[in-house]
């Protein structure tokens, strides 16, 4: 059955799914890609695990700065800007996210997307895959990225990305 199965890399929009390698790759090369990078461990509460072991270089972010209870949908837009902007996020950054569930990473990618972010990826596999290739996690804080004074293009740019409640209801009818 496997052998039905595409490689990975022949997909469309592969690179938006690094695996574990591809990924390391990325976090040693010296291209010009690597200052708009932006690598974060996506978790739930989790931020002392994040502490105890990470990707090198990777900062955290909860999903609870992105999602707001009742129904955990996507926090006022304002507040989506100002958490990507604390967090060096712009337009024309790289964020690559992976989780310790892949999950809460997918979840919270969604968002920069809709922001206008050009190049969000996903860790194929998250931590759990990293740490089967035997690749190196380090632990303790790392300094944030530094904060963006402006996104660098119309926010959100891609409203059509999520829709609300009333607007789902209303497809429905």
């Amino acid at each position: 059955m496997s052998d039905l199965l595409p490689d990975p890399a022949d997909l469309p929009r592969a690179r938006q799914l690094p695996g574990a390698l591809c990924a390391a790759a990325l976090l040693q090369s010296a291209q010009p890609l690597r200052q708009r990078l932006r690598l974060f461990e996506v978790g739930c509460g989790s931020h002392a695990l994040w502490l105890s072991g990470h990707l090198p270089g990777a900062r955290y972010l909860d999903t609870s700065w992105f999602e707001q209870p009742p129904l955990w949908n996507k926090v006022p837009d304002a507040d989506l800007l100002a958490t990507l902007l604390a967090h060096g996020i712009a337009h024309d950054s790289c964020v690559l996210l992976y989780g310790r569930n892949p999950l809460a990473a997918a979840r919270v990618a969604q968002l920069p997307l809709y922001a206008g972010v050009r190049d969000v990826r996903l860790l194929d596999g998250g931590l759990p895959a990293w740490c089967a290739a035997a690749l190196a996690l380090d632990s303790g804080p790392v300094p944030p990225y530094p904060a963006q004074t402006a996104f660098g293009a119309p926010f959100p740019a891609q409203p059509g990305y999520l829709i609300g409640l009333p607007d789902a209801r209303a497809l429905l009818q």
